[in-house]
């Protein structure tokens, strides 16, 4: 099992509570709203590669995704990206 996974199975069994906390507190590692991609529709979206693809993106204009501190730390973004708008790395992943 890689880090993502391991990632995934610890939030699979949080809390809902808990799982919000631990999602607000990886948005400080998130480079989501300053990628050029990124859209603010006033949904507070962002650590696409975990959550969902956002509901605003429609337009790929460049992706950060491979230089995020969360990319980096479980180690993704290498082969998928632009998570805004295709999708989690686990949708990536099972394609």
């Amino acid at each position: 099992m890689d880090l993502f996974q391991e990632l995934l199975e610890e939030l699979r069994n949080l809390s809902e509570e808990d799982r919000a906390k631990k999602l607000k507190e990886m948005e400080g590692d998130c480079v989501c709203p300053i990628c050029p991609t990124y859209e603010d529709c006033g949904k507070g979206e962002n650590v696409f590669c975990i959550t969902q693809k956002s509901s605003c993106v429609d337009m790929e204009l460049g992706c950060l995704c491979p230089t995020c501190p969360l990319a980096q730390k479980y180690k993704i973004g290498v082969l998928y990206n632009f998570y805004c708008h295709r999708g989690t790395e686990k949708e990536q992943r099972e394609g």
